[in-house]
């Protein structure tokens, strides 16, 4: 894992796959012999963790992220959440493709390096590249889905029936009620996916139904502060996911994985999205009041030192 260097050498964060370190650690030996400080985690750090605080805190030191792109790394939660992360740090993205796994969306006309072909020329190219990047994130167009009056109508039906059982639990606490409402609308919103698989709102509401599953699945162990493993949450954050690799400011998606990293225990990185949902919200105009309980809620679960407060001295 590098290190800093006490030189203030450009410092690159190279995002990949585990299946491809050993051309992560390629392209790390090729940037620092052009003289940048790159930062890789070849470690054990990612066990259990989707984004841990030491990851989070090299991407916020770097001045770009090398992202390694392949059908690994388009599969990864770990790729995902740092690539999600780097963006809402500002960070400039710069991939560097070794198939033909499609690039995110919102990636997709950004510059990157072709590594399938001469691959020592192509690092030379991309040292060249990092010298050169703009300041801040990278720019992205974001298209308005459209909406037809049928696919209106379902989202209204969901999204409805979604709240309804959430405020049943919140006000009765009354989970054989409130299971039974889940299951009503799991039919629905399992024909929506397969009728609108690309909307965006719908892969939302497909992200929080699992989201609510666990949540009444494991009720108990959640109210005594625990977070038992489930893979209905891996099957939340993918709609989640993709939903932000075509618009990564889309921010019922970025409050809805941070909903998951809470259910994960990853408080300190579910705060970090969820206060994002509430700044693009704000930007475009909307009162997040759903996220702003959701962080009001994770900030309570997180375990901050108090300060101690002393008595001033008197002198006798």
């Amino acid at each position: 894992m590098s290190r800093d260097n006490p030189k203030k050498r450009s410092r690159i964060f190279v995002s990949h796959a585990s299946a491809n370190l050993n051309v992560a650690q390629e392209v790390e030996g090729a940037l620092e012999a052009a003289g940048f400080n790159p930062w890789l985690d070849d470690s054990d750090i990612r066990v259990g963790v989707l984004l841990g605080k030491e990851l989070r805190q090299a991407i916020a030191a770097s001045q770009a992220v090398v992202l390694i792109w392949s059908k690994p790394a388009a599969a990864s939660r770990w790729v995902a959440a740092e690539v999600l992360t780097a963006f809402h740090l500002d960070r400039f993205i710069v991939p560097c493709v070794l198939t033909a796994a499609p690039l995110p969306q919102f990636l997709s006309r950004s510059i990157y390096c072709d590594l399938r072909g001469r691959r020592s020329a192509a690092l030379k190219r991309l040292a060249e590249q990092l010298k050169r990047i703009p300041r801040g994130r990278n720019e992205f167009l974001a298209m308005t889905a459209y909406e037809n009056d049928e696919l209106a109508r379902a989202i209204r039906s969901i999204s409805g029936q979604q709240r309804e059982m959430l405020d049943r639990l919140d006000s009765t606490a009354d989970l054989s009620v409130a299971r039974g409402l889940q299951a009503k609308l799991d039919p629905e919103m399992r024909a929506a996916e397969k009728r609108w698989r690309y909307d965006p709102t719908i892969l939302n509401l497909a992200g929080y139904h699992r989201k609510n599953a666990y949540m009444l699945r494991h009720w108990e162990e959640y109210c005594a502060g625990r977070f038992p493993a489930d893979p209905l949450l891996q099957e939340a954050d993918r709609f989640f996911f993709e939903t932000l690799f075509v618009n990564p400011v889309d921010y019922s998606a970025l409050n809805g994985l941070g909903n998951v990293l809470l259910f994960e225990g990853e408080l300190d990185a579910a705060e970090f999205f969820v206060e994002r949902a509430i700044r693009c919200a704000t930007l475009d105009g909307f009162n997040y009041q759903e996220a702003v309980g959701d962080l009001k809620l994770i900030r309570s679960r997180t375990l901050r030192p108090r300060k101690r407060r002393v008595k001033p001295r008197v002198e006798e």
